[in-house]
């Protein structure tokens, strides 16, 4: 039987958490998703690794860091399949949990975009995120993000967005909402590249949703740092305001 999934994971010099990420993609029986993993020009062993642990895995390769859009854009075009994961490569994913992900999917055809719930890799039951939800400055937020598990978001809920890290598509949907044959917007360099698609299928019709099943553990190298979330270190709060990664999240939610 034909793969419907396919798992495009992104790389690029991740050498340190390859190694758990491709083992969990290892135990995916290989008839069921094509895996394929884009490397955006990385300069450790993290090719190696994918080669060693995925043999099966289709690989495209990039010459230098294109960063994430401009990376997805060329494994969506790659796509044959009706779905596509996108993962981070800092994700072990749980594929009991994708495949209830599946299975919505294709009994819902107006599902366009859905997210399971992602716990932190470090710390006990600590969520990552529930799915992208709208503030009211109109800015997308992960719902649940730091938070203990004690059963809160266990309602299958629309959502703004699917977080990009490990966001399940719908080809057609995001076929049809491409801007100017870009399916992550390529202006946005990176950071909130999956708020803006998540926005244009909302706006096209399409249904965004939180399927509460645990699809996997994020070790996020941003986590929680002193009040409100911004640590109490005068330089800690001056490095976050300069640097490039805070510039580029306020520009693209703007």
């Amino acid at each position: 039987m034909a793969a419907k999934l396919t798992i495009d994971l992104l790389g690029w010099n991740g050498a340190k958490f390859l190694q758990e990420t491709a083992s969990a993609l290892a135990k995916i029986p290989k008839d069921s998703v094509v895996i394929r993993y884009i490397d955006n020009g990385s300069e450790d062993a993290s090719l190696e690794i994918v080669r060693d642990i995925l043999p099966h895995a289709d690989i495209i390769r990039m010459e230098q860091n294109i960063v994430f859009a401009p990376a997805h854009n060329k494994g969506f075009a790659a796509c044959t399949t009706p779905f596509v994961l996108t993962l981070d490569q800092d994700i072990t994913v749980e594929w009991d949990g994708l495949q209830i992900l599946l299975q919505e999917m294709e009994k819902n055809p107006k599902l366009g975009a859905v997210q399971g719930k992602l716990y932190r890799k470090e710390g006990n039951k600590i969520l990552d995120s529930a799915g992208i939800v709208q503030t009211l400055a109109l800015n997308g937020k992960e719902r649940g993000a730091n938070e203990k598990e004690m059963g809160q978001y266990e309602i299958q809920t629309d959502i703004l967005a699917a977080t990009g890290g490990c966001a399940m598509y719908r080809m057609e949907a995001i076929k049809k909402v491409a801007y100017k044959e870009e399916i992550f917007d390529e202006d946005f360099f990176a950071y909130k590249e999956d708020v803006d698609l998540g926005w244009r299928l909302n706006k096209a019709g399409w249904q965004v949703q939180y399927i509460p099943v645990l699809v996997g553990y994020h070790a996020r190298t941003m986590g929680k740092r002193g009040v409100f979330n911004w640590g109490i270190n005068p330089a800690v709060i001056s490095d976050r305001i300069t640097n490039n990664r805070t510039r580029l999240s306020l520009r693209n939610y703007i």
